[in-house]
């Protein structure tokens, strides 16, 4: 992929990602970020490590996402947000309760990461 290419689609996932987390700062109560600064750099954070850190981490994890039939990409999903609220002081994510089901921490970080990657993905196609 030439160099060119690369930055524009970093660049759209980027966006993509600092809307995902707006979006779903204002529609969950779970979701929150402190200011601007912590929204991008919590939006650089979770760029870098879905783009450079998962293929990596999905590689050596393999055999087990093999065994799993593909399940295990859910916990690499989770581990990566999780990192991601664990580096970005300001950003947080806490357990919610869901149509009435009171969601742990895993369950939570499961659902806001299906949702930042159906928004980022209705984004990078309209951009």
């Amino acid at each position: 992929m030439s160099r060119r290419l690369y930055t524009t689609t970093m660049l759209k996932t980027f966006i993509a990602t600092i809307v995902a987390i707006v979006i779903l700062a204002w529609l969950l109560p779970t979701v929150s970020y402190l200011d601007w600064v912590a929204l991008l750099f919590a939006g650089i954070v979770i760029t870098l490590l879905n783009s450079l850190v998962k293929p990596v981490l999905s590689l050596l994890l393999l055999p087990i996402n093999i065994v799993t039939l593909g399940l295990f990409s859910v916990v690499l999903n989770v581990a990566l947000l999780w990192l991601a609220t664990y580096l970005v002081p300001g950003f947080q994510i806490h357990a919610t309760t869901f149509f009435g089901l009171s969601l742990n921490y895993f369950f939570t970080l499961m659902l806001v990461s299906f949702l930042i990657g159906f928004i980022q993905s209705t984004i990078r196609k309209i951009l």
